[in-house]
């Protein structure tokens, strides 16, 4: 009997020993995968809100069966010189791979950990707190499964806030969501019930917002899915009084993925729009878009995410556009539309109770390069375009009535000036050969097609027009060759980051066709089709970015075919005449040469694409001196 006990207490002593080494293997795999996903949101937020917000690892205290890491969400770009902006945040850990909490909720499924997940007050924060009656800001539940999935249950109350004039209340709000490992796809719900903000003088009121993901991280770190949007009632009082509302507005994203080509489509819809409670009917717009390069549309938003940010930092007599900001967007646009792109709307609806107006657009562009001076396209870059509008004459009738009864006229003298309002309206159309009317409509059509302009059948000159928009244009600044004397030289403008998608757009821009990878450390690489250049390959490589989000170092490398056996020779010459570059011949015989690119302390957009526009000149010449070399 004394032996079968002894059997059984091993038996038990086995089963827990094995169930602790399990469970502290999964809080060292849990530490480190923590320690991944700090780094991986960190290198997120550094491209689309750098200086803005980071979030950084406190503690971490690991246990065999629990363990407790806590967060801090800071904004370093806060100027405010009274209390530190911080938000710190504190998960309860429990380990995999059967969690005692899951095991009494029935589910026994292995996992690697449950993160209970709250808001730890401190004097940022603590006003809320105390709004609160001390419940925490928020509540998370978090499950991660074996394959580093995460299942987040996470909720916020309702709470009453206000400071000095300014008052806040939030109706409360819930996060239902899956991510996939290392942030790869996103699949969920958000919901707040309501939010309030304002003061004495105007206000801004949600009711009713949901927001859906449905996305995945595509081959250019863009969100390739659906993400759409809901707000039931939104009402805006400004400091006259006047108000604006909106009902039942939705929005809604496509991005869909092929090869290098984003195509997709947006939308957006008020079912109601109302002004001092007056009913100005229902709007929606359905557009559409296709053969966007990828690359070329990832410089565009880093580049837009960078100006966003630096207009929340820059201070407000600073200038927010520089000379390279412009020549960086013109290049990203040229690299856009060498893959001659189209747009449409399909169409644009206004609807009120006496009628509906509709606009319908379809545009397709061609290649253009810019011109010499970097600023601006040197052709049109639109191929053709076919635009309709139909105007509902009694819906236009109805709006002019509307808003002249504001203005405490009688029935019979609104009735009377909105005639003679519209009257006048349809003869300047009329005119100027705009439009027509057809039964109860205005229609005008617009085609463009091989350089020629028609409305409504009849042709346009083209000078005209553009001799108009350049007089007219209010941001001529676009096409400017000099900057202002405030514009900083195009070298002072700092990009810390070398984000691929910078060096991508160069590289698409000139011509160059090439292939994003990773290499064996996990750090992004372009493979560069050599062409005519002499080298057999050329590879450009983003050293350290696997454990580096900021990307600092580039190193630009061609190799050449072990065809020549005085490369050597060639090799030296050339490291004693050259300085930009070095050249050495590998063990495998290849003559190589490299070139590094630091953006430690920042570097300017034009110095970057010189220095690249220099490396290739060097493949070349270096090319030349090894098929010169006897």
């Amino acid at each position: 009997m004394n032996r079968k006990l002894l059997a059984v207490g091993m038996a038990l002593l086995l089963v827990v020993a094995t169930y602790a080494g399990a469970s502290f293997y999964a809080g060292v795999r849990i530490q480190a995968e923590t320690d991944r996903a700090v780094e991986m949101l960190n290198a997120h937020l550094s491209r689309k809100w750098s200086d803005q917000i980071q979030i950084s690892q406190s503690s971490y205290s690991r246990g065999i069966f629990s363990s407790t890491a806590t967060y801090v969400l800071t904004f370093p770009s806060s100027k405010d010189p009274g209390i530190r902006p911080e938000i710190i945040f504190t998960n309860q850990i429990e380990h995999g791979p059967l969690p005692a909490s899951a095991l009494m909720q029935g589910q026994f499924s292995p996992m690697m950990a449950i993160l209970y997940t709250t808001i730890d007050p401190n004097p940022y924060t603590q006003a809320v707190f105390t709004a609160l009656g001390g419940k925490p800001l928020m509540n998370g539940y978090t499950r991660l499964d074996m394959q580093g999935i995460a299942s987040l249950n996470w909720t916020a109350p309702a709470v009453q806030y206000a400071q000095e004039e300014f008052s806040t209340q939030f109706g409360g709000a819930s996060l239902k969501a899956t991510i996939g490992a290392d942030f790869s796809s996103s699949k969920g719900t958000l919901t707040i019930d309501s939010l309030m903000l304002g003061d004495s003088h105007s206000s801004i009121d949600l009711q009713g917002v949901t927001v859906q993901t449905d996305t995945r991280i595509g081959s250019f770190d863009l969100n390739i899915g659906t993400s759409q949007a809901s707000v039931d009632r939104l009402t805006m009082t400004r400091p006259d009084k006047s108000t604006f509302t909106f009902e039942k507005l939705n929005s809604q994203l496509k991005l869909n993925e092929k090869a290098s080509m984003l195509d997709g489509q947006v939308s957006y819809e008020a079912g109601a729009i109302l002004i001092n409670q007056q009913n100005w009917g229902k709007l929606s717009l359905t557009a559409s878009y296709a053969q966007l390069d990828g690359t070329a549309l990832k410089s565009l938003i880093d580049l837009n995410n960078s100006l966003l940010t630096r207009s929340l930092t820059n201070a407000p007599e600073s200038d927010l556009l520089t000379t390279a900001d412009l020549k960086q967007f013109w290049l990203g646009v040229q690299a856009l539309l060498k893959s001659s792109p189209t747009f449409n709307i399909n169409p644009l609806l206004w609807i009120t109770p006496e009628g509906e107006s509709t606009f319908n657009l379809n545009t397709a562009f061609t290649p253009a390069e810019t011109t010499a001076t970097g600023m601006g396209l040197a052709s049109n870059p639109v191929s053709n375009v076919k635009a309709s509008l139909e105007v509902s004459r009694p819906m236009i009738a109805g709006l002019i009535a509307q808003s002249n009864q504001q203005s405490g006229m009688t029935a019979a003298q609104v009735k009377t000036k909105t005639e003679r309002e519209i009257k006048s309206l349809l003869d300047i159309a009329s005119q100027i050969k705009i439009g027509k009317l057809e039964g109860e409509k205005f229609v005008s059509r617009l085609t463009f097609e091989k350089n020629v302009l028609t409305v409504n059948e009849r042709a346009i000159p083209l000078k005209s027009i553009t001799d108009y928009l350049y007089a007219a244009m209010p941001a001529d600044w676009l096409f400017q060759e000099t900057p202002s004397k405030q514009d900083k030289p195009d070298e002072s403008v700092e990009i810390k980051h070398l984000d691929p998608s910078v060096l991508a757009t160069i590289l698409t821009a000139a011509d160059f066709n090439f292939e994003q990878v990773r290499d064996e450390q996990g750090d992004p690489l372009l493979k560069v089709s050599p062409g005519n250049s002499g080298a057999a390959k050329i590879d450009i490589s983003f050293i350290g970015c696997g454990a580096d989000p900021t990307c600092e170092d580039v190193l630009l490398r061609a190799t050449y075919s072990p065809n020549k056996p005085v490369a050597l020779q060639v090799a030296n010459d050339w490291n004693i005449r050259n300085r930009w570059a070095r050249a050495y011949v590998n063990d495998k015989n290849e003559a190589v040469i490299e070139m590094d690119i630091s953006a430690y302390g920042g570097i300017g957009r034009d110095a970057l694409e010189a220095m690249v526009s220099t490396f290739f000149k060097i493949v070349g010449d270096f090319s030349k001196d090894l098929k010169d070399a006897k």
